[in-house]
Parts: C-alpha cells; structure tokens; sequence
C-alpha cells in the first residue's frame, strides 16, 4: 500500500539550499518525492494527508562520523570500578580505560552499545561511523534506525595474535552489513598495532572496497613515539598491556608519513583527529584524497591540542565532525559537538562549514550521500524536528544552528517517513 503524507513547519532548511518558509516535503513509502512550499504540494497533491509543525524547524538528520558507541555507559562503569578521577594525561586515559574494561562482562558492551543508539537517535543523528572493539555486541543494531559503517577493531603488536585476529577479521566479513549498518575495518592506530598487520588491513580495505577508519596524531606522545619509538607510550602503556619487548624501531617519520609508508594514504580512507598534523602531512593527506572527522570536545577532554582547521581547509581537505565515546565526552549530541567546535576553534569554521561537516559532509565520507545528508527529492524522508522557544528567521538560521541549546529542542526525529521518539506526533 503507498503512503504518503505532507510535513511542513513554519521553516523547513534541506542544508544544502536555502530555507524555507513555509516549506514542506512528500513523503512517499520513505522517500522525499516532492519538496517547496506548502501551498505549492497542497496545490498539486490535494488528498494528501498533512502533518503540520506550526512554529518550529524542519532540518536533516546529523551524522556522527566517528563514535564508540559499545562505552555508552563508560561511566557507570568507571564510577563502578573506583576509576572516576579525570587522568592527568592522554596515556595515564588510555591506561584507565584498560583497567575500567577488564572489570566488564561482554555482554555489558551490548547493552551499552544499545543505550548509545537509542542517545544518538533522540540526539538527532541518522547515521554514524562507529567503532566496535567487542564483535558480539554489534547485534544491538539489529533492528536499529542508524545507518552508516561498523568499523570492526583490531590492534596487536603479537605476530600470533595478529594472525589469529586476522583470520576473525575475515570470517566476519563473509557478512557484508550488520542491521543497516556496513562493515569495515579499523586499525585502531599507528601506535597500538603493529606495521605489517596495519599493512594487511589496509591491503584488505583496498582490494575489497571496505570502509577504513584510522586514529592519527592525536596526540604528542603519539607523534613520539611513531619517530623516536620513546615517550610516555613506550614506557607506559607497552610495559602494561605486556608489549615491551615488541617496541618498534623508530621509524623517523611523522604520523602521515608513517601511514604513506604502511599504505594507509588512499582515497576514501577516513581519518580520525589530526590534532597534530604539520602542514607538510596535511597536503600529503589531502594529495591521497583522504578524510578527517574532527573530534573537538574529546581532544578539548584530553588535553591533547587543536586541530589546525584553518590548514585542513585551505589545502581542501574533506572534513567532518564526530562526538568519539562517552569515555572523553559528555554526550553523544552533534548538536553539542558543533557548538562547541565554533567556541573552540575560535570562529575559522563558520556556521554553514560546521553544519556541512554535521550533515552532508559526513554523509559524503560515509558513502551515504544519497540518502542522507540533506533534505531533496529522492532521498530518505529521513529529517528532525526542532521546536526553539523563540522564532527563528531566515536570516538568523546558520548562526541558529551552531549555537548551544539545539538538542534540548528536538521535538521529532522522523527516518523514512516514521516517527521515533514516542510521544510526539
């Protein structure tokens, strides 16, 4: 049976063209089939059933491009296992949050992963670009509304381990998706696993057309240790997990040249933080058409530094903006995210640039683009719905939507032409 159904609100913005007033979509079985002003779908489809928003905002969903949904619950985990003063620095972090997951059972993880979904939908996010380090907890996006890519984990400097991991690796895969979400893979990051398993997955990645997720220069100590083989990682974290007499040669190259030397530079390949790169690996990553998603409130959390925005951007780098885990951050709100990115990078992205990253431009990195990422004809009837306390003009709407306050609006959040938050509509 089609259904269809007109939603319209007193200001509908698509993100990728200008709002508008008065503005309404179709819905057809899903998919957005007509898009204007409400009296020009009334005019050509007068039976239509019609759900209208009054006073509030029509805009699309949000992607969160790079997240840890399985430490949804980190901190009642940590609080449970007497771990809940804040880390000095970002390995003493690290090294807490090995010793908060060895208390765990596995199958908290799927329970924490479930609670992540269920915040990021009533946070306005359609998509995500998430991280699994547990395998068997993925089944909590059986049935779920998200879509985007799983990133399947895997680290480990131990040649035995890297084979057996490996062999995992490929036997999951034999499934392509998991719920509506694709699978792909992430070697977690230059310093954690080691050159020639890096190698493999990368190798994998390209041969197959997999999705690749990589943490790179997230840290001084990271960069550091990539060059010097030296710092607080080496003499920290490897004595900890059991690593010390796997210490790698220094390889005398920074975090991108240490990924080009690996075959980690290669169009697609999404990049996470890049707090630390210099300009010389920001046109390197730029050369390999590579992706950023930028992390501000995790980097702010760990004391880790500041992206250079202002580079990544003149050298045309793909950009786009996640929240990481509940481990460095205190929600799962892109809403949160972007308000807190123009405070923090001191106004260079802009409103349209920050809500880009938010919307199409993390769709675009995703493989999503024509579903997600904006509101237009043939795409997902997929948008939410934001009911401000005061009314929002079209003049005021990008600084609007970068402001603090955003996620307390939601009214609806609607995916596929279905309401998702109960109560409402």
């Amino acid at each position: 049976m089609t259904l269809a159904t007109i939603y319209t609100a007193r200001l509908l913005y698509p993100g990728d063209a200008p709002p508008v007033e008065g503005g309404a979509l179709l819905d057809l079985d899903g998919r957005i089939t007509a898009l204007g002003s409400l009296a020009e779908l009334k005019k050509a489809y007068p039976t239509t059933k019609i759900v209208d928003f009054g006073e509030a905002l029509m805009v699309p969903l949000l992607v969160n491009s790079h997240t840890h949904l399985e430490l949804s619950d980190y901190r009642q985990w940590a609080e449970k296992a007497g771990e809940s003063a804040v880390p000095d620095d970002f390995v003493d972090w690290i090294l807490q949050l090995i010793r908060v997951k060895k208390t765990l059972h596995k199958n908290q993880y799927t329970h924490s992963l479930a609670n992540g979904i269920s915040q990021s939908v009533a946070a306005g996010t359609g998509a995500v670009g998430d991280i699994i380090s547990q395998y068997p907890s993925r089944k909590a996006y059986q049935g779920s509304p998200l879509s985007g890519t799983l990133f399947l984990e895997s680290l480990g400097q131990d040649p035995t381990v890297v084979c057996q991991r490996m062999n995992e690796l490929n036997m999951l895969l034999t499934d392509t998706h998991t719920g509506p979400l694709q699978l792909g893979l992430s070697p977690h990051a230059p310093y954690s696993i080691s050159a020639a398993y890096m190698t493999d997955i990368y190798q994998k990645c390209k041969k197959e057309d997999l999705r690749c997720m990589t943490h790179i220069a997230e840290s001084p100590a990271e960069v550091e240790f990539i060059e010097a083989s030296r710092g607080p990682l080496a003499d920290k974290l490897y004595p900890k997990v059991g690593w010390e007499y796997l210490l790698p040669a220094a390889s005398g190259c920074n975090p991108a040249g240490y990924l080009q030397g690996n075959g980690g530079l290669f169009s697609g390949h999404i990049l996470v933080h890049g707090v630390q790169l210099t300009i010389p690996e920001i046109e390197l990553i730029a050369a390999n058409d590579c992706s950023l998603v930028l992390c501000p409130r995790s980097n702010e959390r760990l004391q880790v530094g500041k992206a250079p925005v202002s580079e990544l951007l003149k050298h045309g780098v793909k950009l786009a903006i996640g929240t990481d885990s509940l481990a460095s951050n205190d929600s799962l709100s892109i809403w949160d995210e972007i308000a807190f990115a123009h405070h923090w990078f001191d106004g260079q992205l802009d409103a349209p640039t920050l809500f880009r990253m938010a919307t199409l431009g993390g769709a675009e990195i995703l493989g999503l683009q024509q579903q997600l990422g904006s509101l237009a004809v043939g795409k997902l009837s997929s948008f939410q719905v934001l009911r401000p306390d005061m009314p929002v003009t079209v003049a005021a709407i990008n600084e609007y939507l970068i402001a603090p306050g955003r996620t307390a609006e939601i009214d609806q959040v609607y995916m596929q032409g279905r309401a998702l938050l109960s109560g409402v509509h």
